[in-house]
């Protein structure tokens, strides 16, 4: 256990690694230079008196960014600028010229919790309802319920966020009826009111968003834990249950716990679908959450904000993904962790 622990946090950081080197190596061969960029809004506001001024302060810039050698003023190489920025990650510091440290993570920390929310009630959702949903379908496979709720799931499945978020709004916000809002966590005037109107208008603001990132992730648990109780429901440990004279209730929680065996080896890949859901919902009811930050920082060519957002989505699949590991261990003694 301790070795194969040892192991996979050996490769957590290298896959953190490549990761990171994959995002700045893309982000430095964009067609964009950062400094003009910079330079570019600068001079919108007026802040270069003529074209000379206004290349002595990008080549500032590019010295400030990395991107020159300072003493030849020739470009740096790659490898040297990512070793650079990775002597910065170690103590932290990811901003980048334009803005303070404490700003960056002032604008990351405003924009988690947001995303967090999203992402914990979409989780909740899909466990509680997949777990439900897969153990009432598993105990009735081959009935025309059982076949008219998989083919449903499946359309489910196949239907883009953006388009399935946009036919919600257009059905429930704007078109049919107007029934939830089009965006937003909040009313107008909402924080005068008492706070379980607050709440419940918080719930209305988030029921859309949520819908949408969860549907996917409830049909995939859905399915898995469908699969492993119609394989259960058929074992011989089930007929001896029955043959016992137990109860429904009895087998039913053998069996949800068979399903549930699955759901712990799915649970750690189904939060980089969370994360990925979010930049679609969070930019298209507009959230101010970590997916829609992302959106501006890539728009902006912000690569201090991306580097940060990559490196810390990074981290937590990978933890998430070595939980699911031990929580399959846990549901299944069986199961042995080997290196």
């Amino acid at each position: 256990m301790g070795r194969w622990f040892v192991n996979r946090l050996a490769w957590l950081l290298l896959t953190l690694l490549g990761v990171t080197f994959v995002t700045f190596f893309v982000l430095d061969r964009a067609p964009v230079d950062r400094a003009e960029l910079e330079a570019m809004r600068a001079t919108e506001s007026g802040s270069f008196a003529d074209a000379a001024e206004r290349a002595a302060a990008i080549q500032r810039l590019r010295i400030r960014y990395g991107m020159v050698d300072p003493d030849t003023l020739e470009p740096a190489p790659l490898w040297r600028r990512y070793a650079a920025w990775l002597g910065n990650a170690a103590t932290l510091r990811f901003a980048g010229p334009s803005e303070d440290h404490e700003q960056l993570w002032r604008r990351v920390g405003q924009a988690l919790p947001v995303t967090m929310l999203l992402g914990g009630c979409s989780l909740t959702i899909a466990l509680v309802v997949g777990l439900a949903g897969g153990l009432w379908l598993g105990r009735r496979v081959g009935s025309a319920r059982e076949r008219w709720a998989s083919a449903g799931m499946l359309v489910l499945l196949g239907i883009p966020e953006f388009l399935l978020g946009s036919l919600l709004l257009l059905a429930f916000s704007v078109v049919w009826v107007q029934w939830f809002p089009t965006g937003g966590l909040r009313s107008d005037g909402a924080e005068r009111w008492t706070f379980a109107a607050q709440l419940a208008d918080f719930a209305w603001h988030l029921a859309l968003p949520v819908m949408v990132m969860a549907i996917g992730p409830t049909v995939m648990v859905t399915r898995f834990v469908r699969d492993a109780v119609a394989r259960a429901s058929g074992a011989a440990f089930v007929a001896n249950l029955r043959a016992l004279g137990l109860g429904r209730r009895v087998v039913a929680r053998r069996l949800l716990r068979h399903g549930s065996t699955p759901v712990a080896t799915l649970a750690g890949g189904l939060l980089p679908m969370l994360v990925g859901g979010s930049i679609v919902v969070e930019n298209m009811f507009s959230l101010d959450g970590l997916g829609h930050l992302a959106f501006e920082a890539v728009r902006r060519q912000d690569q201090a904000m991306v580097m940060v957002l990559v490196l810390l989505t990074s981290v937590v699949t990978l933890l998430a993904l070595l939980l699911s590991d031990l929580l399959h261990r846990l549901v299944d003694p069986r199961v042995r962790l080997q290196v």
